[in-house]
C-alpha cells in the first residue's frame, strides 16, 4: 500500500502536479492545460462557414466554422485557414440520386444542407417515410450535379439603349416654373416675432416683469437673452411661418395673433422664452426667393425631361398638320426628316431635334407646332417621320 502511494506521488511530481491530502484520501492535482484551438482541417482563403470546399488533404468537406489563419497547424500557404469541418460524401456519390433526411417542410427544387452529405437539391419528397427521426425523407442529388444537368437559361441580351442627355433648362424656363410654383402655393399666416431666451422660469418671469414695467424689450433681450443669433438684434427673429419653430414656441406665437406680448413664459427644450408678436399677415412672401431654389428647379426640369416617355407622335397627337414643302419638292429636293418633340399640356412645346435635309426643317417645325395633342399627366417625347419625294 505504501509503495502505491509513493508511486502516485512520484508520478504527480513528474507531471508537475501537486500532491495533497484531504477528506481521508490522497488527491493528485494536475495543473490545467489551455485547450487547443478548435479545428480539424486546413482550408483555402476566402471559404466561409456553410460552404463546401476541399481540405488540404484533398477530402471534400463542409466548413461549419472558420477560425482564421494558423501557420503552426496549417503551414501550406494554399490552405492557410484552420476550420471545423464535416467530411462529406464524395462527388461521385452525390452525382446519383439517393434517399436522405432533409429539413421538415422542404419542397421539390429546394437546396438544402444535409449533415455529412453536403449541399443537395430535393428531387422528390416522401412525407410519409418513417426512417428520419428528425426532418423527413426525400430523394436528393448533389446540387453541383443538379446544376450541371439543369443549367440556367442564358439571359437575353438587352437591346442597346440610346438616350440623348436632356437639354439644360434655360433661365426663362426656370423663371416660368418658379412663377408657376409661386402661383400654386397656398397663402400662409406669417408672424414678425421676437423673443428672450433664458435658462430658468424665474429668469424669464423677471425679464417679463421688466418689460411690463416699461423697460424696452430690445434692451432686456440684449442684456439677458442667451440666444446668440437674436440677442444683439433685440431678440428679433424676423418674419416666419409657424412651422419654422418648435411646437411649443409656435403655439404661443399663433395665440398672440395679430400682435401682443405673452403674459406667461413658454418652455421648450432650449429653455424658457418671453415671446412677443409685432405683426402678422397672410400671403406668399414666405416662398423662398428664386436665387435659393434655382438649382433645385433646374434639376427638376432635367429629371422631368429624362423621365418623359418616348412615343410616336400619332399616339398622342390626334390632329396633325402636313408640312408645306411644295416649292422644295419641285426643285428636286427629297429625303426623310425625323422630328423629336416634347409634348406637354396638349401641344408641342419644344422641338428637341430635326434630322435629314435642312431644306425641309422650317416647314416641319411650322407643322408640328400646330399639332393638337392629348393632355397627359406628364410630358412625353414624341417622334414623327416625314418622307419627302420629288414629283415624277
Amino acid at each position: 500500500m505504501l509503495r502505491s502511494i509513493i508511486a502516485c506521488v512520484a508520478l504527480a511530481l513528474l507531471a508537475g502536479g501537486v500532491w495533497a491530502r484531504g477528506g481521508g484520501s490522497y488527491i493528485v492535482v494536475v495543473p490545467g492545460v489551455a485547450p487547443a484551438q478548435p479545428g480539424n482541417a486546413c482550408i483555402a482563403e476566402g471559404v466561409a462557414s456553410g460552404q463546401e470546399t476541399k481540405a488540404s488533404d484533398g477530402t471534400l468537406v463542409l466548413a461549419t466554422g472558420v477560425h482564421g489563419a494558423n501557420s503552426a497547424r496549417c503551414p501550406d500557404p494554399a490552405f492557410p485557414n484552420l476550420a471545423t469541418t464535416q467530411k462529406l460524401a464524395s462527388e461521385e456519390v452525390r452525382k446519383v440520386p439517393s434517399a436522405q433526411c432533409v429539413p421538415q417542410g422542404s419542397k421539390v427544387g429546394d437546396e438544402v444542407v444535409i449533415q455529412f452529405y453536403g449541399l443537395a437539391t430535393v428531387l422528390e419528397v416522401n412525407p410519409l417515410g418513417t426512417q428520419c427521426r428528425l426532418g423527413m425523407e426525400a430523394t436528393v442529388i448533389g446540387t453541383a450535379a443538379y446544376r450541371a444537368a439543369h443549367p440556367a437559361p442564358a439571359p437575353e441580351p438587352a437591346a442597346p439603349q440610346v438616350q440623348a442627355a436632356p437639354r439644360e433648362p434655360t433661365d426663362a424656363e426656370i423663371q416660368q416654373e418658379y412663377d408657376r410654383l409661386v402661383a400654386a402655393a397656398v397663402p400662409v399666416r406669417e408672424f414678425h416675432v421676437r423673443h428672450i431666451l433664458v435658462r430658468t422660469r424665474e429668469e424669464a418671469e423677471s425679464a417679463l416683469k421688466e418689460i411690463q414695467s416699461g423697460k424696452s424689450f430690445a434692451e432686456v433681450a440684449g442684456r439677458v437673452s442667451i440666444d446668440p443669433s437674436s440677442r444683439f438684434k433685440g431678440g428679433d427673429l424676423g418674419w416666419n411661418v409657424p412651422s419654422a419653430f418648435i411646437d411649443e414656441f409656435s403655439k404661443t406665437m399663433v395665440s398672440l395673433d395679430p400682435a401682443g406680448l405673452a403674459t406667461e413664459p413658454t418652455r421648450t427644450r432650449f429653455g424658457w422664452h418671453v415671446i412677443e408678436v409685432l405683426a402678422a399677415k397672410t400671403g406668399k412672401d414666405s416662398f423662398p426667393p428664386l436665387a435659393t431654389v434655382k438649382d433645385r428647379i433646374a434639376a427638376k426640369l432635367r429629371d422631368t425631361r429624362a423621365a418623359a416617355a418616348h412615343v410616336p407622335a400619332k399616339a398622342v397627337c390626334r390632329k396633325m398638320v402636313a408640312p408645306d414643302v411644295a416649292a422644295a419638292v419641285r426643285d428636286g429636293a427629297q429625303g426623310t426628316v425625323v422630328a423629336e418633340m416634347r409634348v406637354e399640356n396638349g401641344k408641342v412645346v419644344e422641338i428637341l431635334s430635326l434630322s435629314g435635309p435642312g431644306v425641309f426643317h422650317a416647314a416641319v417645325t411650322d407643322a408640328v407646332n400646330r399639332y393638337e395633342c392629348d393632355r397627359l399627366d406628364r410630358p412625353v417625347i414624341a417622334t414623327q417621320s416625314f418622307e419627302f419625294k420629288a414629283a415624277n
